[in-house]
C-alpha cells in the first residue's frame, strides 16, 4: 500500500513497475498455492469418499459377524438339547436304533 500511497504524477511510471515487480514475485507463488490446494482437496474428497464405503463395509461385516455367532450358538444349543434327549433314552431304544441304522448301511 506503501507504493501506491508515495506515488505522485512524477514517479508513476517507476511505482508502476516497482508495484509490478512486487505483484510479479508473489502472483506465481499465490496461483501454484490454489494449484496444491486444489489437488489436496481432490484427494480429501476423494480420502472422504472411501472412508465413508470402508465405514460402511466395516458395519456390514460387523452384521455378518454377529448374525454368523447368533447361528453357530443356536446350533450348539440345539446339539446340546439332542444330547440330553438321547442321553435320556433307554439302552434298549439305542440298541435299536443302531440295528436299524446298520441294517439300512448293509442294503445301500
Amino acid at each position: 500500500m506503501a507504493i501506491l500511497n508515495d506515488s505522485n504524477p512524477f514517479n508513476k511510471k517507476a511505482k508502476a513497475e516497482e508495484l509490478e515487480a512486487l505483484l510479479d514475485k508473489y502472483i506465481p507463488g499465490v496461483e501454484e498455492m490454489r494449484t496444491k490446494l486444489k489437488k489436496y482437496d481432490k484427494t480429501y474428497k476423494e480420502l472422504t469418499e472411501e472412508n465413508a464405503a470402508l465405514e460402511k463395509k466395516l458395519a456390514s461385516a460387523s452384521k455378518e459377524s454377529v448374525q454368523k455367532k447368533l447361528e453357530i450358538n443356536q446350533k450348539l444349543n440345539e446339539l446340546d438339547e439332542l444330547r440330553r434327549t438321547v442321553e435320556v433314552l433307554p439302552p434298549e431304544v439305542l440298541q435299536a436304533a443302531k440295528k436299524v441304522i446298520t441294517h439300512k448301511q448293509q442294503e445301500i
